[in-house]
């Protein structure tokens, strides 16, 4: 049973002062409360858990506006479980607003690296892995097992957890060619049992595509 991350919480009133966009930043949707994953500057896109869509708009934790859902994507909801072979899909597209302040892909609270992608590189079992949520920070595992769309991380000796609001978030590794630049490889989902579950960014990538060539609708 996937247990999803993103918490309800009552609207806070909105303000007009600027914000910062950024990877690791809480955002409001309706009455859920979840964590940005990754943002596009070149096209100013943002990306999260398809699950914390409610109402197309996302604002942060300010009540100021970011953005608009362009498209959001999740297939698994209502299930009570997700079995190894079961394709998972659950993730959003957001239009962020050119006028909502700062937007930067570096990697928050530090802000002293981008969170970047890096083509052709695939989730694989036992790559180490660290998510950022913005309820619990950053906390670190391996990848256990790799499914179709998604992927699973165990704590091995490292540190990772999770709690409501990291839904969402960036999951990333390090290469030998990013250096110390992060590299984005999955989008947070919630706990799977004993272990913490992902989308894999790679096929989140195709997905998009597909769904941005189609009528732009909430699946």
């Amino acid at each position: 049973m996937l247990i999803t991350a993103s918490v309800a919480l009552l609207a806070p009133p909105a303000s007009a002062a600027n914000t910062m966009v950024f990877p690791g930043m809480t955002i409001v949707q309706g009455s859920t409360k979840c964590t940005l994953a990754y943002v596009d500057t070149t096209n100013h896109i943002g990306y999260s858990a398809g699950h914390c869509n409610s109402d197309g708009q996302v604002r942060d934790t300010a009540g100021n506006r970011i953005g608009t859902v362009l498209y959001s994507h999740t297939n698994r909801a209502g299930q009570p479980t997700t079995g190894s072979q079961d394709t998972v899909i659950d993730y959003e597209a957001i239009s962020l607003q050119r006028s909502a302040g700062t937007v930067t892909n570096l990697l928050g609270p530090t802000f002293t690296r981008p969170l970047i992608t890096q083509p052709g590189l695939q989730p694989q079992p036992g790559m180490p892995v660290c998510h950022l949520g913005a309820t619990t920070g950053r906390s670190c595992g391996l990848i256990a097992d790799v499914h179709p769309g998604w992927f699973t991380i165990n704590p091995g000796r490292y540190d990772l957890t999770s709690d409501h609001g990291d839904s969402g978030g960036p999951v990333y590794t390090y290469t030998r060619a990013s250096g110390a630049n992060p590299v984005l490889i999955g989008i947070f989902r919630g706990r799977h049992g004993q272990q913490l579950a992902a989308v894999s960014w790679p096929d989140t990538q195709q997905q998009a595509l597909k769904d941005a060539t189609a009528t732009p609708s909430n699946n």
